[in-house]
């Protein structure tokens, strides 16, 4: 794919270069002739390459867009659509975080409360009650 590409890149520029050329080229003879002065040359030229240019933004966006629609038919994504991924995942990251600090808290005042649940099950027996024993 990615040598197609090139190819009709370079296919694209050196169709424009022999075009441009051929455009001053003929041109140039009108000149010689005297069917058209310098001037007037200069100007039909001027607004063949402002027209030319225009064009060839036009074939850019086509092809941007042509370019765009095979990527997203070959499963890649675009730029924002990758940014906003990234966003989500660190989102869900920091409530995974979150979660684990929260759990772990719990957990550490339950283990708490059940020590101090098991020490007040335990009686004392003083010197004076191990007689009775």
């Amino acid at each position: 794919m990615n040598d197609f590409l090139k190819k009709g890149f370079w296919l694209g520029i050196g169709a424009a270069i022999t075009s441009k050329e051929k455009l001053e080229e003929n041109i140039n003879r009108l000149v010689q002739k005297g069917m058209m002065t310098r001037t007037e040359a200069d100007s039909l030229f001027n607004e063949f390459l402002k027209k030319g240019e225009e064009k060839s933004e036009s074939w850019n966006e086509e092809f941007r867009k042509t370019i765009k629609n095979q990527l997203k038919e070959f499963g890649f994504v675009t730029r924002e659509e990758l940014d906003s991924l990234q966003s989500q995942i660190t989102l869900l990251q920091e409530e995974i975080k979150l979660l684990r600090h929260t759990e772990t808290t719990t957990e550490n005042t339950t283990e708490n409360t059940d020590t101090n649940n098991e020490d007040k099950s335990f009686v004392r027996i003083d010197k004076a009650d191990e007689d009775l024993y």
